[in-house]
Formats: structure tokens, C-alpha cells, sequence
């Protein structure tokens, strides 16, 4: 094979070369890809180095030039690429990661490096009512509406709601937009009422116009054969009263 013949053999691949190096320094660059970054610069690298093998003994022209920039630019990019690979992260030495403008820190115990687990979380019993308490409206106050009645012994979510009827004798508490009316009577007392107090009070069948007022306190007698202490916290005229109940259980 002539000389002239050998250098087309080998100048085929000054092109390749070329292609590989801008390759590898555009994937080193854009900061992805690292093995086919690492497997580009070699290529170039390889190329690059045949090149300049072919030529030893001969004039320098542009071949040898090229082969040569193809050898750095492939150097360049293997150990961009090991550099990195041996690099460690700030954010996993640490135990955290950053994503975004976002950081969580990984939680450890004691002095070991490993991640707290978190402690699974139940929801609570609901709380028993105090001794000798059957039922209390707690945070649900009671809404009455005017021509409608409740029954405080009801353990039903609406405390047995219905509508008012002479016949009916389910509710023990009714509104009729200006009287509030107990079948069993009523009497006022002061907020913090007990049971005793309930029991001597003196009763009435209804009350009405100022008497229903917010903050207005009384015990009710219930067709449960038991005693409720009433608190009116809300007051709508003629419409709806919200109703604090607490309800005693029945005396053996």
C-alpha cells in the first residue's frame, strides 16, 4: 500500500474524530449522560492517537493538527467525566437533598446515621362523658327550629328532631318561634346548675319573650325520667335556637 493510499485509510476517520470530540464536550457540558460522554472521549481519544501514530516519520500537515486537538478534546472529556464520578455530593454527605427551593434533611436517632422511622399516629377514643352524665352536646350545639321539637334522652345525632304535634310525645323540648316549651316544665337556673340543683328547682310549663336570651340557663325535665340543664348559646328570634345540653343519667 503507497504512502498516499495509507494517509486515505487513515483520514476517514479525522471526521469521526472530530464529531466524537464536539459530542463529548456538548454532553460534558449540558452537565447528563456521563457514561456516553466517557465512551465518546474515548473514541476521540483512540482516534485521535491512531492518527497521530500513522503519521510518526512524516511531514506535519493539518492531519496530525486535528488528530492532536482530537486527542485533548478527548483527554478533556474522560476526566471531566472521572472527575465527577469521584466527586462527592455536599447534599448526600450531609443527608440531605435539595430539589428545587425545597431542602429535607434526613432525621436520624441517636448517634447513628440511620433514618428515624416515623411513629404511625391513631386517632383517639372519644372521651366518656363524666360519671353520672348520659349525654352532652360538647361542641354540637343543638339547633331548634321554630315547629320543631327534640328529645334530650335521644342518643340520635339531631337528638331525635321532629316536628311538633300535640299527640307526639317523643321530644321533650319544643320552639314555636316565641315560646320554648318543655312537656315535662322547665326552670331557670344559674350556668353551672347540678343535678341537685335540677332536682329542687321550681318548674314551669314554658318561657318566653326576654327569658330567651343568650346565655339563659335551665333545667328540663325529661320523659326519660332524668334532667337536663339547657343553655341557650345562640339566640335567632322567631327562627332557630342553638342549644348547650348536658343530660343526666337517670337516678337509680
Amino acid at each position: 500500500m503507497t504512502e498516499n493510499e495509507n494517509n486515505r485509510g487513515w483520514q476517514w476517520l479525522l471526521p469521526v474524530s472530530l464529531v466524537a470530540d464536539v459530542s463529548a464536550i456538548v454532553t460534558v457540558l449540558s452537565g447528563s449522560a456521563s457514561t456516553a460522554a466517557l465512551v465518546i472521549g474515548v473514541v476521540a481519544l483512540l482516534i485521535g492517537a491512531g492518527l497521530v501514530a500513522a503519521k510518526i516519520g512524516k511531514p506535519v500537515d493539518k492531519v496530525v493538527l486535528l488528530a492532536v486537538v482530537g486527542i485533548i478534546a478527548g483527554t478533556a472529556a474522560v476526566t471531566v467525566v472521572a472527575t465527577r464520578a469521584l466527586t462527592v455530593v455536599p447534599g448526600q454527605a450531609s443527608g440531605t437533598t435539595t430539589s428545587g427551593s425545597t431542602t429535607t434533611t434526613a432525621s436520624s436517632t441517636g448517634t447513628g446515621s440511620s433514618p428515624a422511622v416515623p411513629t404511625p399516629t391513631t386517632t383517639p377514643p372519644p372521651s366518656q362523658e363524666a360519671p353520672g352524665v348520659k349525654r352532652t352536646s360538647k361542641d354540637r350545639l343543638i339547633q331548634l327550629t321554630r315547629g320543631y321539637g327534640v328529645d334530650l334522652d335521644s342518643g340520635a345525632l339531631d337528638w331525635g328532631a321532629v316536628r311538633t304535634n300535640a299527640s307526639d310525645e317523643r321530644y321533650d323540648l319544643s320552639y314555636d318561634g316565641y315560646n320554648l316549651i318543655a312537656r315535662g316544665h322547665l326552670a331557670p337556673v344559674k350556668a353551672d346548675a347540678t343535678l341537685d340543683d335540677c332536682v329542687s328547682a321550681g318548674y314551669k310549663s314554658s318561657m318566653s319573650g326576654k327569658e330567651i336570651a343568650p346565655d339563659a340557663t335551665f333545667c328540663v325535665k325529661t320523659n326519660g325520667k332524668t334532667f337536663a340543664r339547657v343553655r341557650l348559646a345562640d339566640v335567632k328570634s322567631g327562627e332557630l335556637l342553638a342549644l348547650d345540653a348536658l343530660v343526666w343519667s337517670p337516678k337509680t
